[in-house]
């Protein structure tokens, strides 16, 4: 069991508390997760908590940056916590009530997504901090599982189920509804499917991966300039391959399917199979998940190839790996460089 509140608190009081002081520290965070892993009850009470925070965004950071200075008692501390606890979840009433009261309107009707009290234009948030991989069931009962870094807003309406990636990369598996496509959204483009597993990643600007393990997809490309002479072309993905999409000006032909690497996908598991990889190929996933970052000394080292299991979200041991095979040495710079070296 987590140490953490007072027992006598509800589910949702303890998730305000975890989330107001995860956003304090790295070890308030971990704490935080280890309690979310507990039960389902536990995570969703989070998630709900962290999607009102960042809805109320700017009332959340005035509260949070209004601590009591000069009290550092326990008790003190609490008190304070908890009525911070109180003033947002005032203000969430407030505003489910304002919404209640506009939904009663003729004009400019609201529609409220089932299970969780959210509205059509004011998405569900979900997120995760460099090196934490999160899964979260949504309201449809779809999955989605989103990496290190990553950013995902989440639209649930009653003839349409729609997603945008802000950035990162997430998996997604898609609970069957035919009467409610489930679409994600990045940089303009789509990705459209119907009881489906697939990824989807955008790490920079107009470049988009997509990747499929199950089902059928339907995908328009990213960063395309609105035409009025035709309909925007659509490429059609079979389980095993994916899309890979670059800036317009830097694609010179266009993306077409290809056969997905044997290892795609296996992020969400934490380990992933490398089969005659580079090295700084290796590194550049393994970096996503951590500050300490790995790098090679030379291009040479750079270029050497590997084939290994690697537990890509603990740089120490994939150094530590690399170093064994490729007869490396391997140098810690203080705490946020990890250097392989001849």
């Amino acid at each position: 069991m987590t140490e953490g509140h007072e027992p006598e608190l509800s589910i949702d009081d303890q998730a305000m508390l975890w989330v107001l002081e995860g956003q304090k520290d790295p070890e308030s965070l971990a704490q935080a997760m280890r309690w979310c892993a507990e039960s389902p009850e536990h995570r969703a009470a989070y998630d709900r908590v962290e999607a009102a925070l960042i809805r109320l965004d700017p009332a959340g950071k005035s509260l949070r940056s209004n601590e009591m200075a000069g009290q550092t008692g326990r008790s003190d501390q609490r008190l304070w916590k908890l009525a911070v606890a109180a003033s947002v979840i005032g203000l969430l009433v407030i505003s489910l009530l304002g919404f209640k009261k506009e939904a009663g309107q003729p004009q400019g009707q609201r529609e409220v997504a089932v299970g969780g009290g959210r509205v059509q234009d004011d998405p569900l948030v979900l997120s995760t901090k460099r090196g934490e991989v999160r899964k979260v069931t949504l309201a449809d009962g779809s999955m989605v599982t989103l990496d290190s870094d990553s950013r995902l807003l989440v639209w649930m309406r009653s003839d349409r189920r729609n997603l945008e990636l802000d950035h990162g990369r997430v998996h997604f598996e898609v609970a069957h509804d035919r009467s409610r496509p489930f679409t994600v959204m990045a940089d303009g483009g789509s990705t459209t499917a119907l009881g489906t597993v697939f990824d989807v990643e955008r790490r920079a600007q107009c470049k988009v991966n997509v990747v499929l393990f199950e089902g059928k997809v339907a995908v328009t490309p990213p960063c395309q300039p609105q035409r009025g002479d035709g309909p925007v072309v659509k490429r059609y993905l079979e389980p095993g391959e994916r899309l890979r999409y670059s800036p317009p000006a830097a694609q010179e032909i266009p993306a077409v399917p290809e056969p997905a690497p044997a290892n795609e996908g296996q992020w969400v598991t934490g380990v992933k199979s490398y089969n005659d990889e580079t090295v700084g190929s290796i590194l550049a996933e393994v970096n996503l998940y951590s500050q300490a970052q790995l790098v090679a000394d030379t291009p040479g080292i750079a270029n050497m190839r590997v084939s290994a299991d690697l537990h890509i979200r603990n740089p120490q041991n994939v150094a530590k790996h690399l170093a064994r095979s490729l007869g490396l040495t391997v140098e810690f710079q203080g705490n946020d460089k990890i250097i392989l070296k001849k």
